[in-house]
């Protein structure tokens, strides 16, 4: 007879199962390898290094969320205790992990932003830079001595069965931590992106009342990117939230499951990545820009008007790099 500790909490069935395995596995062993590869490789993409953290935060946790594939335990018999606690211990730590390197990038776009537009250059000093790439993974790895610990003392509480798709812990005071801090660095990250969006539009509605256009697509592009992360942060407090209140469910893990490949959507898909993608498609050279406001420089501006100009000329060639 299972013990209490192993009784299912979480009512799947196996079509969900292969929904939330392939969820992992085809981003974390295809979809943000080849990103990341054109990353490294490519020579006209460039993007910061807390982007690269935050696809290799996200390969990190579906390779942790396929551990039981590759030893043919998603099914049938209960996993080793080993296996269970080393996938368990990864697992636990991977929502941190993730909010953080979420944070980091989403700090450093807010930094860069802010600096742009007051007409000058955002520079990070090494502390600053390495503090913000290192956290998620000091985290992690906090998180998971701390499950290890707790899974060591009391193996009664391990198990595959509890939680459906993955092993786990049975530890509330353990997971209601991991949970509430996870929330509380979501939520900061949100409020961030709220105070990044207002950047954009002040400077929008300035530009509006003034009848003057000088934003850039890169810049258009940007913004659009940044209410994409503010919805995908909403929709990651709703559901957790929604694991609270209705444990059963399945929802809230095929939901979190589904994050890599959102972030595959919303990242992966920009101009520039795609162009580096499609390598074997032939390059036609582009005809140099014209000057679309000329008149800028032929009559009087306001100090706003050229700091926003100042802001706008940095802003496009130099930003992909410093996201």
């Amino acid at each position: 007879m299972a013990s209490s500790n192993s009784v299912n909490i979480i009512h799947g069935t196996r079509a969900e199962l292969i929904v939330f395995l392939s969820l992992n596995i085809w981003p974390s062993h295809l979809g943000l390898p080849i990103l990341l590869c054109i990353l490294f490789f490519s020579r006209t993409v460039q993007r910061h290094p807390t982007f690269v953290n935050l696809c290799f935060t996200f390969m990190l946790g579906g390779i942790s969320s396929s551990l039981l594939v590759y030893a043919g335990k998603t099914e049938g018999l209960e996993p080793s205790k080993s296996l269970c606690l080393l996938q368990a211990s990864l697992l636990y730590g991977y929502p941190l992990m993730a909010s953080l390197a979420l944070f980091a990038l989403v700090f450093q776009m807010f930094m860069v932003i802010r600096s742009s537009f007051h007409g000058l250059v955002d520079s990070p000093s090494g502390i600053r830079k390495w503090t913000i790439l290192l956290l998620p993974y000091i985290a992690w790895i906090v998180t998971i001595i701390a499950t290890v610990w707790v899974g060591a003392t009391n193996p009664d509480n391990i198990s595959r069965n509890r939680r459906f798709f993955y092993c786990s812990v049975k530890s509330e005071p353990l997971t209601n931590s991991i949970n509430v801090t996870s929330a509380a660095v979501v939520l900061i990250t949100f409020l961030l992106e709220v105070w990044t969006v207002y950047f954009f539009y002040k400077y929008w509605a300035a530009l509006r009342r003034k009848d003057e256009k000088v934003f850039l697509l890169t810049e258009i592009n940007l913004s659009i990117r940044v209410l994409a992360f503010g919805m995908y942060l909403v929709i990651a407090m709703s559901i957790g939230f929604l694991s609270l209140r209705s444990p059963e469910s399945p929802v809230s893990d095929l939901v979190i499951a589904s994050a890599p490949t959102v972030v595959i959507l919303i990242l992966g898909t920009q101009p520039d990545i795609l162009k580096a993608a499609c390598f074997w498609k032939e390059n036609k050279p582009k005809p140099p820009p014209k000057d679309v406001y000329p008149e800028r420089y032929m009559s009087p501006v306001s100090d706003d008007q050229q700091r926003v100009w100042r802001a706008s000329e940095t802003f496009a060639p130099k930003m992909s790099g410093r996201i």
